[in-house]
């Protein structure tokens, strides 16, 4: 009989597999280009940082089983006495789980294997390094990634147990919070670190610049966030026509927006955007209305070069909020430079006190054609990680199949909630919304403003208004 998964720690409810809806409680790299199932621990160290080689930790990859009665491919986090163990799910959702309650994750020819996305069973015919190759009981055969592995309690039970996990092969997970070791004169602060980096792509000493902040990061044990949306756990919902492949609007409440993670002794204590320059990209936005600080990206490469870093003093190294348009002014960004020392600021971090919330309890419908936060399975984004040599660098991507956009950007403003349709006809005409931002310039001539109630502006406004820290007069 194979016990069930272990209670110790906070768990939390799971939707479908396909899409990651359990918080994570710590950050574990996950490695584009590598199968779970012969994933190894290794890593490269580039030019940059030879002079002091990063140890990082050695991945058991595991099947686990989960609480819905399925196995899922994983890896193996922290111990806790006497026998629970955390597992770190593929999707990035974890959960505890006993030394019964899991197997080397070793798929072999013959096993009886599930697709979580299709629910296609069958069995595997051939096992690739990146996919097992499925022969279904009718129909052709059919690929299926490990990232969809999933495997009936049954059908473990029944093949599954010469590949038990014994005590001593967990001797190496010890209750610490399984970090790696950072090098002598590493920074501390820099650790608790989590980055968000936004740039002007065609600066043509970006990629130079690129690999002096991913060697600093290593360095120092910072963790890379790839977006907003993998820094908060986001829940809006999409509303669909019969029929329709694409979505008709979008909506989100600001409570289905949080933090990503709880935080202990191993999780990220702080994040700080870095940036080329002052820009109005949605990463730098979405940080400013939120009171995160953006930094320079010279508070990165400095703390590599300098030979007793000072991470600490990030205040100096603060962007321009912005321009104030009208007059050309740049206008100072408005912080808690305390940021990051204690864990209520990132905990509640869509109620920071210090950021100006212009939409703060409203609700806000934003038309445009491109406002619908799009769904990827697999975002396609720019991470050449690996080709770098950056096999090292801690990173959180792909937790959400969206990825930040104006809708995120209102909604960090303070609005109560964001709907986004890409024609305004599209929204639903019994609701009332406080306001109407338009990406459309020549909003006025189609959508005159009502007299009174709802209030009609531009993108233009919405961002000028951020920048001030102040609704401004609509134009």
């Amino acid at each position: 009989m194979t016990p069930g998964p272990a209670t110790a720690g906070e768990t939390h409810p799971k939707r479908k597999r396909t899409v990651a809806t359990s918080v994570p409680r710590k950050v574990l790299k996950k490695e584009s280009g590598q199968t779970p199932a012969n994933r190894t621990s290794h890593c490269r160290s580039t030019a940059s940082v030879s002079a002091k080689k990063v140890n990082p930790l050695p991945l058991l990859r595991v099947l686990a089983l989960y609480t819905d009665g399925y196995w899922y491919p994983g890896s193996v986090g922290d111990f806790q006495k006497p026998d629970n163990y955390k597992i770190v799910y593929d999707d990035n959702s974890a959960e505890w789980a006993r030394t019964g309650s899991m197997r080397r994750l070793e798929v072999r020819v013959g096993d009886e294997v599930t697709n979580s996305k299709t629910n296609k069973s069958g069995t595997v015919k051939e096992v690739k390094d990146d996919m097992l190759v499925v022969s279904p009981s009718s129909g052709p055969n059919f690929d299926l990634s490990y990232r969809y592995l999933c495997i009936p309690c049954d059908k473990v039970e029944a093949q599954w147990e010469d590949r038990e996990l014994t005590r001593t092969l967990l001797a190496g997970i010890n209750d610490t919070s399984r970090q790696p070791a950072l090098p002598e004169g590493a920074d501390g602060f820099l650790r608790g670190c989590g980055i968000i980096i936004t740039s002007n792509p065609t600066a043509l000493a970006w990629n130079k610049e690129k690999i002096d902040i991913f060697a600093s990061m290593i360095e120092n044990g910072a963790t890379l966030i790839e977006d907003w949306s993998d820094a908060l756990q986001i829940s809006g919902t999409y509303d669909k026509d019969a029929g329709n492949r694409k979505p008709k609007s979008w909506k989100i409440t600001k409570d289905q927006a949080r933090w990503f993670e709880e935080l202990d002794k191993g999780s990220i204590q702080r994040v700080f955007v870095l940036a080329d320059t002052v820009c109005q990209k949605p990463k730098y936005l979405i940080a400013l209305a939120l009171g995160v600080p953006c930094l320079s990206t010279n508070w990165m490469t400095d703390s590599l070069q300098e030979v007793r870093s000072r991470a600490k003093d990030w205040n100096r190294y603060l962007l321009p909020k912005g321009i104030d348009a009208p007059h050309n002014v740049r206008l100072s960004q408005s912080v808690n430079l305390d940021w990051g020392t204690v864990p209520e600021h990132l905990m509640n971090i869509m109620d920071n006190p210090y950021a100006h919330k212009v939409f703060a309890g409203k609700s806000v419908l934003c038309v445009g054609d491109d406002y619908i936060p799009e769904q990827h399975e697999e975002r396609m984004g720019t991470n050449n990680h690996g080709e770098l040599g950056f096999e090292a660098l801690r990173t959180i991507r792909n937790r959400s199949n969206i990825t930040s956009g104006v809708a995120l950007i209102i909604l960090a403003m303070g609005a109560s909630q964001v709907t986004a349709v890409a024609n305004f006809q599209d929204a639903n005409k019994e609701e009332h919304f406080d306001f109407v931002v338009f990406k459309d310039p020549k909003w006025r001539s189609k959508h005159p403003t009502p007299k009174e109630g709802t209030k009609h502006a531009s993108w233009a406004w919405a961002k000028q208004s951020l920048i001030r820290g102040q609704m401004l007069p609509v134009f």
